[in-house]
């Protein structure tokens, strides 16, 4: 949306959002005030008539693949810490990155955790600031089951957000992953491969409607030449990347979701 300085407004806002807005109930999400679904301490207060609770949610995939293209398009690989080995294919690259020296994969892993809380929490925080300018007042807090609202609290009725999740006796908690045709994580079950999630994440990134697409609108007096400037993935770094992609899934089974709540 192109527009002048001076031309944002609230009614203008409000009406470049309501496209967005998907809704999923005509109730109130229904989590219990009772440990284990909350946190003794805010049964009080937490998700109650008339106030508000919001959660940001985060695809984890989406930034552990954006990490693994950082890292390869700046000459590095990852290797197996926890099995202690390298990850089988990575030779073929050795002209590409430095194979001899890779990062540990439970870094990388820390470090996509790390980067998506900082990001959820910024826009938490931001939110609560802006309500306590309003006069509403607000809280950051993490006292509500996270698997309670996305739908794998194991009791049928505390569906949540309803997400669909997995189990498997490799993993202490099930592991949601998203909600069919409203939030998709980049990995499977919502792509066929780790490879089909790569290219999913290339074609967001760079496709029609992307932060470095062309045509895509900005502030800047030559939006499309800045746009159009970044330089996009070639092949052999995409093989790379879904060739790490895929053995973390098929080692460990899983990429997962993040997501923190506040309430007011």
């Amino acid at each position: 949306m192109d527009v002048a300085p001076g031309q944002i407004g609230l009614p203008l806002l409000i009406d470049s959002i309501k496209p967005r807005i998907r809704k999923l109930a005509d109730t109130r999400l229904h989590i219990p005030a009772r440990e284990p679904y909350m946190e003794g301490h805010n049964t009080w207060v937490a998700n109650r008539p008339g106030s508000l609770l919001v959660f940001p949610v985060g695809d984890l995939a989406q930034h552990t693949i954006a990490n693994l293209f950082f890292y390869a398009t700046n000459g590095y690989t990852i290797y197996d810490d926890i099995h202690k080995r390298k990850i089988p294919g990575v030779e073929k690259f050795a002209s590409l990155v430095d194979i001899d020296q890779p990062y540990p994969l439970t870094f990388v892993e820390q470090y996509s955790l790390t980067e998506l809380t900082a990001e959820l929490s910024t826009s938490v925080y931001a939110g609560m600031l802006m309500q306590q300018a309003l006069g509403l007042g607000g809280w950051m807090f993490d006292g509500i089951d996270r698997l309670t609202v996305l739908g794998a609290s194991g009791n049928p009725e505390v569906p949540g957000l309803g997400f669909r999740y997995d189990t498997d006796e490799r993993w202490s908690q099930p592991n949601p992953t998203g909600l069919a045709g409203i939030f998709e994580t980049l990995s499977p079950p919502h792509y066929p491969d780790m490879r089909a999630a790569v290219d999913a994440y290339v074609e967001r990134k760079f496709g029609p409607g992307g932060p470095f697409h062309p045509d895509t609108p900005g502030p800047w007096q030559d939006s499309s030449r800045v746009r159009s400037s970044a330089k996009t993935y070639d092949e052999p770094i995409r093989e790379l990347v879904a060739l790490q992609a895929q053995y973390i899934y098929d080692t460990f089974g899983k990429f997962r979701l993040q997501f923190l709540p506040f309430s007011r």
